[in-house]
């Protein structure tokens, strides 16, 4: 049973506001309907005459499906209705007759076998044939096989006279058994020939440095050197120098240095001359202003062990880069040589001196031991 309640609301109001005021009356009246239950559906009547077909009410509900009526007569027809909701399914009809067997269709594919059927009786033995022949079987030869390969017999006899030669393949090898035990140590044998050497081994690191020694006593003055060989050849200069001239000095003599002094090294020899002259002695002035190049060279030993500085001076100040330092060892030569390009003026005198840091003879040997040359390059 089904329960509706319908919900009307009623609104009443004396202040003449139309039912809109917060403060009106509201009675409400609550309608109740109930549904009964559906009673069974009643036997089909009879059809009657076709009516006038009507507006289409709204779709009922499905009801049970009643028992099937007896046909009337088809009345004309009406405007068709709108589809009515699908009915239940009903019951499968009764199987129909076998048809006819189709076309035979293709063989498929072959199944698994099936499962080894149980054995069958032994049959009835045969007949017992005639006695065969006597043969002799013996063996032949027996050889080994490669491990893994498969054993072979074979006949080399004839059929009543058989010769069985064997082929048995070797088995594989077995895994090594485990260590015996030690045996006892033997007696020491004699001591055997003494090998030879072996090589020498990788020499080792050094060692640390030793202390400095204390500086031994000066020697003698050794015997001065023979001169050495002439110079490999200057590149040819230009032709008709405007400017030249040179000095040398052959004389073996000792020169005695003081401390803080200079002296002048000896040049008495000219070598050819051109706007320049040899004046003041053992000098050279030169004649006009331009750039010169300027060669020197000394060969000279000390009586004892110093430091001696040779030089070139321009008007009798040292020319720098014509300044050489040497510490001379006691009676051996040393060479002081060298070449510069400078700017002179006319009048400018050229000359070589040395000096010490102490009190010292310097000896210059024999042969050309003292050059001084100027060339003019450019005016």
């Amino acid at each position: 049973m089904t329960e509706n309640f319908l919900n009307i609301k009623l609104y009443c109001c004396d202040c003449g506001c139309g039912g809109n005021s917060d403060r009106r009356a509201v009675k409400t009246v609550y309608i109740n309907s109930v549904t009964g239950i559906t009673g069974p559906t009643g036997p089909t009547g009879a059809t009657g005459p076709r009516g006038i077909t009507g507006a289409t009410g709204p779709a009922g509900a499905t009801g049970a499906t009643g028992a099937t009526g007896a046909t009337g007569a088809d009345g004309a027809d009406g405007i068709t209705g709108p589809a009515g909701a699908t009915g239940p399914a009903g019951p499968t009809g009764a199987t129909g007759v076998n048809g006819a067997d189709g076309v035979t269709g293709p063989t498929g594919a072959t199944g698994p076998t099936g499962a080894t059927g149980a054995t069958g009786a032994t049959g009835a033995d045969g007949i017992t044939g005639p006695t065969g022949i006597s043969a002799s079987v013996v063996v032949g030869t027996t050889d080994t096989g490669e491990p893994g390969t498969a054993a072979i017999v074979t006949n080399s006899g004839t059929a009543e006279n058989v010769v069985l030669d064997f082929v048995i393949p070797r088995g594989a090898d077995g895994i090594t058994g485990p260590t015996g035990p030690a045996g006892s140590t033997g007696a020491t044998g004699a001591a055997g020939a003494t090998g030879p050497t072996g090589p020498t081994g990788p020499t080792g690191a050094a060692g640390t440095a030793g202390a400095t020694g204390a500086t031994g006593p000066t020697g003698p003055a050794g015997v001065i050197g023979a001169t050495g060989a002439t110079g490999v050849t200057g590149p040819t200069g230009t032709t008709d120098l405007n400017a030249y001239g040179g000095l040398y000095n052959t004389t073996p003599q000792t020169l005695n240095l003081t401390v803080g002094g200079t002296t002048q090294l000896p040049l008495p020899t000219a070598m050819p001359l051109k706007n320049v002259t040899n004046t003041p002695a053992n000098s050279i002035t030169v004649g006009t202003d331009g750039v010169y190049e300027i060669n020197y060279y000394s060969n000279v030993s000390a009586a004892l062990g110093t430091t001696v500085t040779m030089s070139v001076r321009r008007n009798g100040t040292a020319i720098p880069q014509a300044s050489i330092s040497r510490v001379l060892a006691v009676g051996v030569g040393s060479l002081y040589t060298g070449s510069i390009i400078i700017s002179l003026n006319a009048g400018d005198v050229i000359d070589m001196a040395l000096s010490a840091l102490l009190a010292v003879g310097i000896t210059l040997g024999g042969g050309v031991n003292t050059t001084l040359t100027v060339k003019q390059l450019s005016v």
